[in-house]
C-alpha cells in the first residue's frame, strides 16, 4: 500500500500543479478505482488535496519536506553563492538538488530578479527553464533520463556535449535562456544544480555559464568539506 501510495504522489512533475484522477491513475499503473480509493486516504492525511481541476499535492507533504536535514544543509551551504550568482549575472538564479528516486532535479530555494511592480509574468517560465536545465545535468550525469517540460523548446542536450562543456543551456519560447552546471561530490556524483535564467539580452549564455561554473565549483569544495551531505545513491 505504501508503494502504491508513493507511486501515486511521484505523478506530479514540476510546474503541474493539478492532475485528474484518470491521468494519476494512468501514469501510476492501476485501475482507476484502486487510485480513487488510495487517494481518498492520502487526500485524509493531507498529503494530497482536492483542487479546481484535480488533486494537487498537500501541505502536508511540505511540511514534512522542510524536516529533511540533507536537504536543509544543502540549501544552507548553497544560497549565499546564489546570491553571489544572482549579483554577477542579474539573472534569477535556482538552487537544486537530485531526487534520488525520480526524474527531475527538485527546487531547493531560489534567488528571483522582480521588476519594479515586483510581478513578472515570465517567472512561470523561468522556474519551468530552471528546472529543465538542472534535470539535464542530473541526465548527463548518469542519474536519471530528462523528461520534456513544456514552455521550453528544443531537444535535449547531448549528455556528452554537457559533460564535456560542464554546462547545459536551455531556451524558452519568449527568449529567455537559461544555463546550469553541478554540484559535485568528492567522488564526481552530483548532488544538486545551480541554474540562472534571464533574458537573452541580460543573461548573456557564455558569460553566464563562466559565472555558474565558478559558483558550483565553490560549493562543490564546500560540500566536500561536509561529508554528512554526500548522496546516499
Amino acid at each position: 500500500m505504501l508503494a502504491r501510495g508513493m507511486s501515486i504522489l511521484r505523478c506530479f512533475r514540476p510546474c503541474e500543479p493539478e492532475l485528474p484522477l484518470s491521468e494519476i491513475a494512468r501514469r501510476a499503473g492501476m485501475p482507476k478505482a484502486t487510485a480513487h480509493r488510495i487517494i481518498a486516504e492520502l487526500v485524509d492525511e493531507g498529503m494530497l488535496e482536492r483542487g479546481e481541476r484535480g488533486l494537487r499535492l498537500g501541505v502536508a507533504l511540505f511540511v514534512l519536506g522542510a524536516r529533511v536535514p540533507r536537504q536543509r544543509k544543502f540549501r544552507d551551504l548553497a544560497f549565499p553563492y546564489a546570491e553571489k550568482l544572482y549579483h554577477l549575472t542579474h539573472g534569477s538564479v535556482f538552487v537544486f538538488i537530485a531526487d534520488t528516486l525520480g526524474p527531475d532535479a527538485a527546487l531547493v530555494d531560489a534567488v528571483r530578479r522582480a521588476d519594479r511592480a515586483g510581478v513578472r509574468p515570465e517567472a512561470e517560465e523561468e522556474s519551468q527553464i530552471s528546472c529543465m536545465a538542472a534535470t539535464r545535468i542530473l541526465h548527463a550525469y548518469g542519474l536519471t533520463p530528462a523528461p520534456p517540460i513544456r514552455g521550453a523548446r528544443g531537444a535535449a542536450d547531448e549528455p556528452a556535449r554537457v559533460l564535456s562543456q560542464g554546462f547545459a543551456v536551455v531556451r524558452g519560447t519568449t527568449g529567455a535562456v537559461g544555463i546550469a552546471a553541478p554540484v559535485l561530490t568528492s567522488s564526481n556524483a552530483v548532488m544538486g544544480a545551480l541554474a540562472v535564467v534571464g533574458p537573452h539580452g541580460r543573461v548573456q549564455p557564455a558569460k553566464a555559464a563562466s559565472h555558474v561554473r565558478a559558483m558550483c565549483a565553490a560549493v562543490s569544495g564546500a560540500l566536500q568539506r561536509t561529508p554528512e551531505l554526500a548522496p546516499v545513491w
